[in-house]
């Protein structure tokens, strides 16, 4: 960090950046000419390299395809934050010559691992044949950055690959690293007679040799099958595992989760069905990450399959503390999560559905999910020993630049400070505490509001209704969320994204055609870093009727009171 210095601050040239939520984009279409046969991709993974000098923030994504030839894992790569998508390399099966066949996982070392350097891109998945007659698990490294690929190990092998009993395959491996050992998590259906299937894991400490079998999740009944584990460090020192559980007591499969101070003791540790606030009880094929940001225990984030909507946890898993947000991503099977270096901002990615009877897409979209740092602001930056101050601006990959030449991920923790992570080298530095001291350009780019309670002014529903009243809700990741700032006599019309209308004040405040009338026009007031929302026309301040925190409580106007609702922060979250 010692580039972080006033003296060393130069003006950087920004390049354009999107919001961070986003709209459906395509990695990959297959086509019925080029040999495709139904479902064509699914099973879709990615990482974002962060130990890779110079490439680091290069995005990679890997997935299945159902073609007329052997199957392989394609590899493709995008290197200005999803944009735009290129083919980079296939993992092929050097084995057993059956193809690779299902259930890709790719993953980045973050340390070394015996001979392997940090930096290694490592990619899993299931040799299969034809006739499905066997199961193994294969591994495979690339030191070049996934331009090339070479066999690590076989880490297990199964029988054939039907999930009826009394089969005995192998399933849907997923890497982790921790404490100088590679962790393969899979699924596992060779105690047949007792365990219908089973979640267990291996270890490493070179990738090529590999220790017994451990249960991670092994249910009573032999009629039981958890499988599709995924797991995600939480902080605190915990780690959260999150699977389906078929055969569970409710029946179907739903999301079950285990949270356990060990990522090698799952099998120790109570489980718990995810449970969401409105009732919803998520089904099938999860997938889960967390950031720091979002408060003291940070946010732990699960796609699954059944549903699009996220399931969001702010209170370290915490059973009774699932809410539901809505995601701008596709539904599919097996969605997965990625983590973008902003660490407010997920990318959830799938290959389309199961068994489809047309030919699926490698899709994404990007979702926020926890506030975040106002692009274009202004900020004075201290660690105790240096003090900066400069504008901070969010680039499409998630990277943030500051006036000198360099980008950074600049995450929040858990206790609100900041880290700064240097995209060039790696090089981090903790405890950084932001200030905002400058709004950014507000006739430019779109933005959040959010009061003291930390609910987003929003026009409920997505409503495109003259006369809507807007209310508060709990995240802000859709179009009727954001604002625009329109130049106006004496201040600024404020505009939903949504809608294309205009909030004025006529008591409740509402959405309107935009006009010329001065309760359209509304000023900031700055109280510390936030602001009150003030109408010009009335002189009134935007506010929460009765003063209440609870999502969906309606927006009006009254005298400033100072109360937790009528200061606003402002967020841009794109250019």
């Amino acid at each position: 960090m010692a580039m972080l210095t006033v003296a060393a601050l130069v003006l950087g040239v920004y390049a354009p950046a999107q919001a961070q939520t986003s709209g459906v984009q395509t990695v990959f279409t297959p086509t019925s000419s080029a040999g495709y046969v139904n479902p064509g991709v699914m099973y879709a993974r990615a990482v974002t390299l962060r130990h890779n000098g110079s490439a680091n923030g290069t995005m990679l994504s890997t997935f299945e395809v159902y073609t007329n030839s052997t199957p392989y894992f394609p590899v493709y790569r995008s290197t200005d934050g999803g944009q735009k998508w290129s083919y980079l390399s296939r993992v092929t099966d050097t084995v057993n010559g059956f193809g690779m066949r299902w259930n890709p996982q790719i993953y980045e070392l973050p340390a070394a691992l015996g001979g392997l350097p940090a930096g290694t891109l490592l990619e899993a998945g299931l040799s299969v044949p034809a006739d499905r007659h066997s199961t193994e698990i294969l591994l495979y490294a690339s030191t070049d950055r996934g331009r090339s690929w070479r066999l690590l190990s076989s880490v297990a092998k199964g029988g054939p690959a039907w999930v009826d009993d009394p089969n005995t395959p192998i399933w849907e491996p997923f890497l982790l690293m921790n404490n100088g050992k590679l962790i393969v998590y899979y699924s596992d259906q060779r105690q047949n007679p007792v365990h219908s299937q089973k979640l267990v894991h291996q270890v490493s400490t070179d990738g090529v040799h590999w220790r017994p079998v451990v249960d991670d999740a092994a249910y009573p009944a032999q009629s039981a099958r958890p499988g599709m584990a995924t797991v995600a460090q939480i902080g605190g020192g915990r780690w959260i595992m999150t699977y389906e559980y078929c055969g569970a007591p409710a029946g179907s499969c739903p999301v079950y989760y285990r949270i356990a101070t060990d990522p090698e003791k799952f099998g120790t540790v109570d489980d718990h069905q995810l449970v969401l606030n409105d009732g919803t009880k998520p089904c099938c094929q999860p997938y889960v990450v967390w950031t720091p940001s979002g408060g003291p225990n940070g946010t732990i984030v699960v796609a699954d399959g059944g549903q699009t909507a996220l399931a969001v946890n702010t209170a370290g898993g915490d059973p009774t503390a699932w809410r539901s947000q809505a995601s701008n991503g596709p539904g599919g099977y097996s969605p997965s999560l990625m983590l973008m270096p902003d660490g407010n901002t997920v990318m959830k990615l799938t290959g389309g559905y199961h068994d489809s009877n047309y030919l699926n897409q490698v899709q994404f979209a990007f979702d926020h999910i926890a506030p975040g740092i106002s692009s274009g602001a202004t900020y004075t930056l201290s660690d105790g020993r240096t003090t900066l101050t400069s504008p901070i601006t969010r680039q499409p990959d998630g990277y943030f630049t500051l006036k000198d030449s360099q980008e950074w991920s600049i995450a929040q923790q858990t206790d609100g400070t900041f880290t700064l992570t240097s995209r060039r080298n790696g090089d981090s530095s903790p405890h950084w505490t932001l200030t905002q001291t400058t709004l950014p350009d507000l006739t430019s780019g779109q933005f959040t509001l959010q009061n003291d309670f930390g609910k987003y002014l929003e026009i409920p529903a997505g409503s495109t209704t003259a006369g809507t009243q807007a209310d508060q809700w709990w995240y802000a990741n859709q179009p009727w969320h954001l604002w625009r700032f329109v130049t106006a006599a004496g201040g600024y019309r404020i505009v939903n994204v949504q809608s294309g209308l205009a909030l004025a004040d006529s008591g409740p405040v509402t959405q309107v055609p935009i006009g010329d009338d001065a309760t359209q026009v509304w000023t900031l007031v700055p109280h510390g870093t936030r602001y009150l929302i003030k109408n010009v026309g009335t002189g009134k301040v935007v506010t929460i009727a009765q003063g209440v925190p609870t999502d969906l409580a309606k927006a009006l106007s009254w005298n400033e009171i100072d109360t937790p609702d009528q200061y606003w922060t402002v967020r841009r979250i794109n250019n």
